[in-house]
């Protein structure tokens, strides 16, 4: 079985999905990660806030530590705040999803977040699947909620992971730095706290079930 993780910004996978990332792999599953922006942006005055070297060789560092396959990270070309929803773009993650034979996709929710990005992966991803995947989760970020419409009905126990989620996003240090450190990591533990108390564990990670295929 093989698992496409898709975030619209290095380090979304990683805050929905770093637990289940490790659940998934320690269960034998092959595991590919698809960032749909290559993270680069600016800020309010054009100053460069993140560039493309630092971006891929943290995140290649971060996902490996999880354990994915560093042939296994992909990035785009295009720039933070500036993905659409278009034929080239659902037509590369096509082409993962069929080389790689991808049976299961998680991907960002929506609308429930402001962010357009993350809007548009979300579109991208369900374009993209829709004649070839029939595994579809929807993961969430802590600091993206808006109208509460996120209502998970699946979820992993990362217990034995969270520790190492949590070492991994140490590796982001703009975004560590820019959502005040450590109250960023806890923010992350919390929800995931939270989530293990729905379901009885001591941590989760929980998503939204587009739709699945017994088969």
């Amino acid at each position: 079985m093989a698992i496409l993780f898709i975030g619209a910004h290095p380090d979304d996978i990683e805050l929905g999905c770093g637990g289940t990332i490790c659940y998934y792999l320690d269960k034998g599953y092959e595991v590919h990660c698809y960032h749909l922006t290559n993270g680069v942006y600016t800020d309010l005055n054009g100053v460069l806030v993140r560039d493309i070297e630092e971006i891929e060789e943290t995140s290649i560092k971060s996902l490996s530590t999880l354990g994915v396959k560093e042939e296994n990270i992909y990035f785009t070309d295009v720039e933070a705040t500036q993905l659409k929803v278009n034929k080239k773009m659902i037509s590369e993650v096509q082409k993962c999803i069929i080389n790689k034979n991808i049976n299961m996709i998680f991907t960002h929710s929506h609308p429930d977040t402001y962010h357009q990005d993350h809007r548009a992966a979300h579109n991208i991803s369900m374009a993209s699947a829709r004649r070839y995947v029939n595994n579809i989760f929807l993961f969430e970020i802590t600091f993206t909620f808006t109208l509460g419409f996120f209502n998970p009905n699946y979820y992993i126990n990362i217990s034995n992971y969270i520790e190492r989620k949590k070492k991994v996003l140490h590796f982001h240090k703009t975004e560590y730095n820019k959502y005040n450190g450590e109250e960023w990591i806890n923010s992350i533990e919390s929800l995931a706290k939270y989530r293990g108390a729905q379901v009885r564990v001591k941590y989760a990670e929980a998503f939204y079930l587009m739709k699945y295929l017994l088969d």
